[in-house]
C-alpha cells in the first residue's frame, strides 16, 4: 500500500502594510509550518506563500520587539535603483553585507546590476556585457509598460542560468527570482516572484522595502497610482537557532506606525518625469553622497524627493558613524517623510546614554508633529522611539 500523500499548507496573507501582517506571518509559519534543514541550518518553513500588500507605500516595519536598521534600507533601494552592486558602497552603512561577497570587490547576484544591467558579471569569464548581451531591464519594463498600458510582458529576471548553475561557487545567490509589473485597475502592481524568504532580515527586514521604492518609482515614471506590491514564495521561514521570532510573538505592545503618521509621496520636478531624468538624478545623488563621506557636508537639491530625503539620511549616517548624535539627529530633523523621520530617530535613539539626550530628542519630536497630531499619539510615538 502506497504512503497516503502529504500535502503542502500555503498561507494566503493581505494588509495594507508589512506592519499590518508580520505577526500573521511568523505565527503561520510557527503553527503550520516543517523543520527543514539546508546547508547545515534548521529553519522552519511553510509553503507556499502568496502576501498581497494593498498599500506598499507603508514600508518600514517598525516592531517594538526588533532592531531594524532604516539607513540601510533606504541606501540599498536606492544603490538597487542606480544598478550598482559594488561591495564598497554598500556596505559602508552595513558592514555585515561584506561576508556575502565571496572576497571580491562585486557581489556575484546583485539586484541592481542584474535589474540595470542583465548580461554583465564581476567574473570576466562569465560576463556576457562585452558581447552586447547588457540589458537594463528596468527600462526594458518601462517602455512596455508605456508603449501598451495593458501589456503582461514587463517582467524582469534575477535568476540567470549561466550565471547560478550549480558549479558557479558563490555564497551569493538571488533570493528574489523574477519582477513582473501589471497595470490593472488604473494602478500599477508588482508582483515578486521568491525561491527562498527569510521572514525576518529578508522579507520584513529589506524586501518589502526595495521593491516598494522600485514600484513607486516605476508608477511615478509611467504617471499612474501605486497599486499592490505582492510577494508569492516557495519559502518563506526563519531559523530555530534565533529567539527572534518568539520575542515578536510576546512583545508587551504593538506599534503600527501608519496608524499614527503619513509616508512620504515619491514626487519630481516633472510629473511624469523620464527616465533619463531619474537616471540624472541617481548619478547626481551618488556623487552628493561620496562628497558627505569626503567632507561631511552637501547642499544638493534634487529633482526627485526621495533622493532629498535621502541624501538628509545620508548625511544623519555620517554623523552617527562620527559619533556626534546631535549633528545625525540635527540631519534627520530635515527629512520631509515622517515615516523616515520616526525610523531613524528609534534607530539613533538606541546611543543616547543621557536624559537630557531623551529630553532633546523628546522636544524635536513634539515641535514636529505638534500641529499634526494630537498629545496622546505624539506620547505613543515617543514611547516608541524612546524605549524601544
Amino acid at each position: 500500500m502506497s504512503k497516503e500523500k502529504e500535502f503542502v499548507t500555503p498561507l494566503f496573507v493581505q494588509a495594507d502594510g508589512i506592519n499590518d501582517c508580520y505577526k500573521e506571518l511568523l505565527k503561520g509559519i510557527l503553527e503550520e509550518g516543517q523543520i527543514i534543514v539546508s546547508r547545515g541550518l534548521e529553519t522552519k518553513e511553510i509553503r507556499p506563500v502568496t502576501i498581497i500588500l494593498s498599500n506598499p507605500r507603508e514600508r518600514f516595519l517598525m516592531c517594538p520587539s526588533r532592531l531594524i536598521h532604516p539607513y540601510f534600507q533606504i541606501m540599498e533601494s536606492i544603490w538597487i535603483l542606480g544598478g550598482r552592486g559594488d561591495v564598497d558602497w554598500i556596505s559602508y552603512y552595513l558592514s555585515n553585507m561584506i561576508k556575502y561577497s565571496d572576497g571580491q570587490r562585486e557581489f556575484h547576484a546583485p539586484y541592481g546590476k542584474r535589474m540595470r544591467g542583465w548580461g554583465h558579471h564581476r567574473d570576466t569569464g562569465l560576463n556576457m556585457a562585452g558581447n552586447g548581451f547588457e540589458v537594463d531591464q528596468f527600462r526594458s519594463c518601462y517602455e512596455y509598460l508605456k508603449k501598451d498600458i495593458n501589456t503582461r510582458h514587463a517582467i524582469m529576471s534575477f535568476w540567470v542560468p549561466f550565471f547560478n548553475q550549480y558549479g558557479i561557487e558563490t555564497i551569493d545567490r538571488p533570493c528574489n527570482i523574477g519582477f513582473h509589473f501589471l497595470i490593472r485597475n488604473r494602478a500599477l502592481d508588482l508582483t515578486i516572484f521568491n525561491r527562498s524568504n527569510d521572514i525576518h532580515f529578508g522579507l520584513a527586514g529589506v524586501n518589502v522595502v526595495q521593491f516598494s521604492v522600485i514600484l513607486e518609482t516605476m508608477a511615478a515614471l509611467l504617471g499612474v497610482p501605486v497599486g499592490n506590491q505582492i510577494h508569492m514564495t516557495n519559502s518563506l521561514h526563519y531559523y530555530t537557532e534565533s529567539d527572534l521570532t518568539q520575542k515578536v510573538l510576546i512583545a508587551e505592545y504593538e506599534f503600527n506606525p501608519y496608524e499614527h503618521i503619513g509616508y512620504g509621496h515619491f514626487q519630481f520636478e516633472d510629473d511624469p518625469p523620464s527616465l533619463m531624468d531619474l537616471d540624472k538624478d541617481l548619478r547626481y545623488f551618488f556623487e552628493e553622497e561620496e562628497e558627505i563621506r569626503d567632507s561631511g557636508s552637501s547642499s544638493a537639491i534634487f529633482g526627485f524627493t526621495f533622493l532629498d530625503d535621502a541624501l538628509d539620511v545620508a548625511m544623519s549616517f555620517y554623523s552617527y558613524k562620527e559619533g556626534n548624535l546631535d549633528h545625525a539627529y540635527y540631519a534627520i530633523e530635515k527629512v520631509q517623510a515622517d515615516d523616515i523621520f520616526v525610523t531613524c530617530s528609534e534607530f539613533l535613539a538606541r546611543k543616547i546614554t543621557s536624559s537630557e539626550k531623551s529630553r532633546e530628542v523628546e522636544a524635536m519630536v513634539r515641535e514636529r508633529f505638534k500641529n499634526k497630531l494630537s498629545a496622546e499619539t505624539i506620547n505613543i510615538i515617543l514611547h516608541y522611539i524612546l524605549t524601544h
